[in-house]
């Protein structure tokens, strides 16, 4: 790569640079140059126009060579590392020149890297960055956006590394959910680890997966984060932690009551399926309502109205307005005797608040009939009816000899009565 010396300052030199001059042109040379300048330091000195009274004074300085250039940089800010050149060229040391050459080359080119690094300035933190806790936060406070939600907190072993691996992309690749990892998306510099992890739990992250083992509770901090979310579903009333058995092992007191998705088990259930449907939520419909607004007014509708189409209600409001707006613009040609002009503002102020107040008490008195009408439609009978009296009934019996005496004559009752019947 080629530079252009010329546009480079002085300032460039590096120290090795500088000792490998100095070492060649401190020593004096006694034969002069063609221009009768001195071939050392001296024959620079004249070049740079340092003047005369400093000359005495370079001749006990350790290193003239170093001071000259030094100050020649101070005093002219415009020179170069070409103008160098040219004046080791005028006092014919061109055994400088040539042996320089690569290292004022490799001064420049890394000048002009610092020169262009410098031409971008780092952002000053601006308010507080506190809430920043994963890699996603950046990037979304650089587009404006809130803070990263995600699906679901990890929690594993450091030893189950494999399988939080293969879960990891499963959830994510197939399934297209949003993971959230400590050693992964957490950032640096955050001054309580454990309390990053709590706040990720409890605000951003919906559920908490936990990779049961006997690594897995062996660590004080896992089974501190395990109790704390569940802990924090039961007082918000929602289920937060999905347990996932992967290796046997004496499961804790508070997992024993709960539902554990087993990994090594053979059952009838897709594990990742049911991983995945456990870790989704699902948001219950909207209710609706049965008010609809008409040009802005909320009516109170019946059961039968509000299934009505909007558009037809709008069109029987607006023709109904219409008709009421001609019927007062009428109304208030035939009393007002003084003369107004067609574009009145005042005039149509009070006719738009007249229809106003008029339609908004016709459909309420409107919605007020109808739901009477629809309450008488649906009123119980509560009247009490009196059934007649059971004192003056025979008897309901069923028996052959009451049936058998009923069937009998008349004539025959005093025979009966005296004398038994015999078959």
């Amino acid at each position: 790569m080629t530079v252009n010396l010329s546009t480079v300052p002085l300032v460039a030199l590096s120290g090795e640079t500088k000792q490998i001059i100095s070492t060649l042109l401190n020593p004096p040379k006694i034969i002069p140059s063609e221009n009768g300048l001195p071939r050392d330091w001296r024959g620079l000195a004249h070049l740079s126009n340092l003047g005369g009274e400093i000359l005495p004074l370079l001749t006990s300085h350790s290193d003239p060579s170093a001071y000259i250039l030094t100050t020649w940089r101070q005093k002219q800010k415009h020179i170069t590392i070409k103008d160098l050149q040219v004046a080791l060229e005028e006092i014919d040391r061109w055994d400088i020149v040539d042996d320089t050459l690569e290292l004022f080359e490799k001064d420049a080119i890394k000048y002009l890297e610092q020169l262009e690094r410098s031409q971008t300035s780092a952002d000053i933190i601006a308010g507080d960055d506190t809430k920043i806790l994963t890699v996603d936060d950046i990037h979304r406070s650089r587009q404006g956006l809130d803070n990263q939600y995600y699906d679901a907190f990890l929690l594993y072993a450091d030893e189950d590394i494999n399988f939080a691996t293969k879960m990891i992309d499963k959830l994510e690749s197939q399934y297209k959910l949003k993971l959230c990892l400590k050693d992964r998306d957490l950032i640096g510099g955050i001054t309580f680890e454990h309390e990053a992890v709590i706040t990720l739990i409890s605000e951003r992250c919906n559920r908490l997966i936990v990779i049961v083992s006997s690594n897995f509770l062996e660590s004080p901090a896992n089974k501190f984060f395990l109790n704390y979310a569940q802990a924090l579903g039961i007082d918000k009333g929602q289920r937060k932690v999905i347990p996932c058995l992967y290796g046997k092992c004496q499961l804790p007191r508070q997992l024993n009551y709960m539902f554990i998705l087993d990994y090594n088990r053979v059952t009838l259930y897709n594990f990742w399926e049911k991983l995945r449907d456990s870790v989704q939520i699902v948001n219950a419909p909207k209710s609706n309502t049965n008010c609809i607004t008409v040009n802005e007014e909320p009516v109170l509708l019946s059961k039968k109205e509000a299934t009505r189409n909007t558009v037809e209600i709008n069109s029987e409001y607006e023709t109904e307005k219409n008709t009421v707006k001609d019927q007062v613009l009428k109304g208030n040609d035939k009393s007002s005797d003084a003369k107004q002009e067609p574009n009145n503002p005042e005039l149509n102020k009070d006719s738009n608040k007249t229809i106003n107040n008029f339609l908004r008490w016709n459909w309420k008195k409107r919605g007020i009939r109808k739901a009477e009408r629809d309450n008488e439609e649906y009123v119980s009978i509560t009247k009490t009816v009196n059934l007649p009296s059971l004192e003056n009934l025979d008897p309901l019996n069923t028996s052959t000899d009451l049936t058998e005496k009923k069937q009998k004559p008349k004539f025959l009752k005093k025979y009966v009565k005296k004398v038994p019947f015999k078959l």
